[in-house]
């Protein structure tokens, strides 16, 4: 059985990136210098910083992992639009934090989200019309490439503005909306490909077959990219230099071994 998939546009999740990325100095390297390095959002809304908000948040040290970044992010999609922040961290001066900052107003959020709302939902009607036909079979097709199925009843999947790229942790995706919806399938499988095939997994099972685990990532998206070409529109006039949505192989180390490596991958995942 496949997991439901729920799209989401919601003000909560987007005005804590969006401080997030304002005050991406004080948040976990990985993510400062990933996907909460948007410095041209940052440049573009330097003037909503606050000393007062800076100040608070390096006196509290709000999150001390990538994954307290994750576990705070993914309750607030979880959370009702009625609900409070209590339940959403283990770390109660994180509620306590983004609760003040909140209600005092988040400097310049209110402006942002005037236009943002409208045209992230507009976003959001658009990218599901082209994803309900596909979704169902992206989602078997990952199941099998994985040789695992899948745990998951629901997954959330939220369009946030301001973020560099995107993320999927546990049974929550939230990631930027590009333009190019054909971009966007891709993005989204190799979030959902994330979700099935745990990079810890790949990487030891990469290992034992003694294999270079640096790829791991090449493997984990390449899954992603064979369960959803099928349903990648094909580029047409003006644009026939467009030749689908291809990883670049630029961006993964030791490519050249990927052929071979995939179909040792294969063998050593383990069936279920």
């Amino acid at each position: 059985m496949n997991p439901q998939v729920e799209f989401g546009v919601s003000r909560v999740v987007n005005e804590f990136c969006h401080i997030s990325v304002l005050y991406g100095e004080l948040m976990p390297i990985e993510l400062a210098s990933g996907m909460l390095g948007n410095k041209a959002y940052r440049a573009q809304n330097a003037h909503f910083r606050r000393d007062e908000v800076r100040l608070e948040l390096q006196r509290v040290g709000p999150f001390a992992s990538e994954s307290e970044w994750y576990r705070f992010a993914t309750g607030l999609m979880k959370r009702a639009p009625s609900g409070g922040l209590e339940a959403i961290s283990g770390n109660s001066k994180l509620a306590e934090l983004f609760r003040k900052i909140r209600q005092g107003g988040v400097a310049g959020f209110e402006q942002i989200w005037k236009e943002a709302k409208p045209r992230l939902e507009e976003y959001k009607e658009k990218f599901q019309s082209e994803w309900s036909p596909i979704g169902d079979q992206v989602l078997s097709r990952l199941s099998t490439l994985a040789k695992t199925p899948w745990a998951l009843d629901r997954i959330r999947v939220h369009f946030i503005d301001c973020l560099y790229g995107g993320f999927g942790w546990n049974d929550c995706i939230g990631f930027a909306a590009f333009p190019d919806l054909q971009v966007q399938k891709k993005f989204l499988a190799h979030e959902l490909s994330e979700l099935i095939t745990p990079r810890r997994i790949v990487g030891d099972a990469l290992r034992r077959a003694d294999l270079n685990s640096e790829i791991t990532h090449t493997v984990v998206d390449m899954l992603a990219y064979f369960s959803v070409r099928d349903f990648l529109e094909r580029p047409v006039f003006p644009n026939p230099e467009k030749k689908g949505i291809k990883p670049n192989p630029n961006y993964y180390p030791a490519v050249q071994n990927f052929i071979h490596s995939s179909s040792v991958m294969q063998r050593a995942l383990p069936s279920t």
